[in-house]
């Protein structure tokens, strides 16, 4: 769930609360095709991309203009209404209820209180019946009505029925305009996301438009910063619609203050560059950049909307609805080395050439010449990670693990590439690689032609031997006995993970044989740190040992300290764009007590345990302020009963069922979002008679 406090309030004007809802119903079908996760995430994500260009712009005095938008303060910064302007009764109501919001904002509430309280009243933030009565109060004061109730159209013809207008996205010579998604209010109000494409440029610009309905109490504000960084001007559209336009070197505005609502068009000078000039803007290996727009820019931009569509609900309503589609295409394909074999990949692995072609090039090419690709198994994530094995010739002496293969000398070499700040693959550190699958959470208990997968949540099997190669140190550790090998058994719990952490992307490798003859490979942090990531947080295995202290592995391995009883990781980042450095605090007893991260600032994760080592609260701090808080209960027998999670105003609660043995049946999860009764998040579990677990989400039931 988003953070509807910080970016609906106090960053730009996203109904938060709405972008989860958005984004579930934006896996839509047009036609037959769904619209691609790449897409749901463009969409989500537009409104923080647009908040983040426009922190630190301003509004300016004049015209009918940003200076008359002004609404007060939130958080101590000034904001201004998206709802209309200042003096208008729309204007006047938000900056009572902006007031007293920021008043009462953390006010202690029921739980029950405030999901009663949701459908009404939640989009205003509202958590209380004091707050409730004072926006009923407000809404009698200025004889103005609530926003409604909120539905989110799955395509781009139902949201303008639904709006009960024509279609908006015209277009024109100059710019291809694309509808993004949104949703809209029973009382007009409405917002969507959009892409703009100039035809004649390799870049794409973000905007969001806000139709506020008058005669409706709205909630939304944007932070604007300095009234000296704009410039105003009137522009009439091609379709004869006068309208504002404000301009500033970081975002611009269109403006129009309508007889019935209110609109203001957020524009960000942010979006995707086609640096592979594949005629593909989806942030696919595209560079991210800003740009300069000209008012005569903005001006084609303003024309490129069907502004007479607001009144005449056929307008355009009888031509093609389309969006773009943002698909697993060939825009890597360019990166692959031709020189290099990989014929025995499949048409359906093609997204892994790039993976293995920065593996080549960055780690194998120094060593190796005439690579031909033999096997691999690689997993696929914002880091790939994996092995590969290959033949070739050695151009110099190395010690790499070889396997008898009758194709001659295979070695084997691990994969894990990441993106460097352009997008493109980055090959962290290879080495050597057992050709092992990786141990999978669901296995297929049906055929190949009818697959039937059942997740392993309880399914142990007993380890007969395991091996951990420690990249810091070069060295393969074993360990054989029965007690440490029990002890391993126990801390890859239920998730069958050695945990790593996806902003640590080096991995040491642990090499598991099972009694039963199967293998697997499994990646440990870079620290060897003992934590797992289980019901939505990091814990601390809590038996009294990391991973490496289990092998043996030396505290002279790479950034490890001891001081007052506490071990502490340290690690450099391979990525010091996204962040610096990671460092983890872990107690004698082995439970995990702090995270800190420092990329812009430093972030931190602290962690409370009772007697019997379950972390029973968790917080996060921010720059020196904690941000969100983490509740948790447990059984005597340790399972966990309930889970709370606070975000400023904002809460989830997790219950957790299980059936007579014990086993997990349902997650039942409510947050101050949802509706009475609503059951979308919901995760449900099942057994057949040989145990084999189920899973299913709840809006699939």
């Amino acid at each position: 769930m988003l953070n509807a406090e910080s970016i609906l309030f106090a960053l730009n004007d996203m109904d938060d609360i709405l972008l989860e809802r958005t984004r579930r119903a934006l896996d839509y079908k047009l036609g037959r095709k769904k619209r691609k996760t790449r897409t749901i995430i463009r969409v989500v994500l537009l409104a923080a991309v647009i908040s983040a260009l426009m922190i630190g712009t301003a509004w300016a005095a004049g015209l009918i203009g940003l200076g008359n938008m002004r609404a007060g303060q939130l958080f101590g910064v000034n904001m201004l209404s998206m709802e209309g302007l200042s003096d208008s009764a729309e204007g006047q109501a938000l900056q009572e209820w902006l007031a007293f919001y920021d008043e009462h904002r953390e006010d202690p509430y029921d739980a029950e209180e405030a999901i009663a309280l949701m459908d009404e009243y939640g989009p205003y933030g509202a958590t209380t019946q004091a707050m409730a009565d004072e926006i009923d109060r407000i809404c009698g004061k200025y004889n103005l009505h609530r926003l409604g109730t909120l539905s989110t159209p799955p395509d781009e013809k139902s949201f303008y029925d639904a709006a009960g207008i024509g279609k908006l996205t015209a277009g024109n010579k100059q710019y291809e305009n694309d509808y993004g998604g949104g949703y809209v209010y029973s009382s007009g109000t409405f917002q969507y996301d959009g892409t703009l494409f100039p035809r004649d440029q390799k870049y794409s610009i973000l905007y969001q438009f806000r139709y506020a309905k008058k005669g409706v109490l709205g909630y939304v504000t944007i932070n604007a910063g300095d009234p000296n960084d704009y410039t105003e001007w009137h522009h009439e559209t091609a379709d004869g619609q006068t309208l504002t336009i404000s301009d500033s070197a970081h975002g611009a505005f269109l403006l129009l203050d309508r007889e019935d609502s209110f609109v203001v068009v957020s524009i960000a000078k942010s979006g995707w560059e086609d640096s592979f000039n594949d005629g593909i803007l989806d942030g696919l290996g595209d560079k991210q950049v800003t740009f300069e727009l000209s008012h005569e820019d903005l001006e084609a931009i303003a024309d490129s909307f069907n502004w007479a569509a607001l009144d005449d609900p056929d307008l355009g309503m009888d031509g093609e609805f389309t969006y773009h589609q943002y698909s697993e295409t060939n825009a890597y394909a360019q990166l692959t080395n031709p020189d290099i074999d990989l014929s025995m990949l499949p048409e359906s692995q093609e997204w892994l050439k790039p993976s293995i072609s920065a593996v080549y090039e960055q780690q194998i090419a120094p060593y190796i010449r005439d690579f031909r690709l033999v096997d691999y198994c690689i997993e696929k994530g914002r880091t790939d990670i994996g092995w590969i094995s290959f033949t070739g010739t050695a151009t110099k002496p190395i010690n790499w693990r070889t396997i008898p293969s009758d194709k001659g000398t295979v070695y084997c070499r691990s994969v894990c590439v990441t993106r460097d700040e352009n997008g493109l693959p980055l090959a962290l550190d290879s080495f050597d690689m057992l050709p092992i699958s990786k141990l999978d959470m669901a296995k297929n208990i049906g055929t190949e032609e009818k697959p039937d997968h059942v997740w392993l949540m309880n399914e142990k099997k007993t380890i007969a031997s395991a091996a951990l190669y420690v990249q810091q140190t070069g060295e393969t550790y074993t360990v054989s006995d029965s007690a440490s090998l029990e002890a391993l058994t126990l801390m890859l719990r239920e998730d069958d993970t050695i945990s790593w952490n996806v902003e640590d992307c080096r991995f040491n490798p642990l090499y598991l044989t099972y009694s039963d003859g199967s293998r697997a490979t499994l990646f440990t942090a870079a620290s060897g740190a003992n934590a797992f990531w289980q019901y939505g947080k990091w814990q601390g295995y809590q038996y009294g040992m990391t991973i490496f202290d289990l092998f043996g592995v030396p505290l002279e391995a790479k950034g490890y300290t001891k001081h007052d009883g506490i071990l502490t990781a340290h690690m450099e980042s391979p990525d010091p764009i996204l962040l610096k450095w990671i460092e983890m605090d872990f107690a004698e007893e082995g439970d995990l007590l702090e995270r800190r991260i420092m990329s812009e600032q430093l972030r931190q994760m602290r962690y409370e345990y009772d007697n019997a080592h379950h972390c029973v609260r968790e917080t996060w701090w921010d720059g020196g302020k904690m941000t969100n808080e983490i509740i948790s209960t447990y059984a005597e027998d340790g399972r966990i009963l309930h889970s709370e999670t606070h975000t400023g105003n904002m809460w989830s609660i997790t219950d957790y069922e299980y059936d007579d043995e014990g086993r997990l049946t349902a997650e039942i999860h409510r947050d101050n979002d949802d509706a009475p009764g609503a059951t979308g998040g919901n995760i449900y579990y099942s057994y057949d008679t040989d145990g084999n677990c189920r899973r299913k989400m709840g809006w699939e039931q």
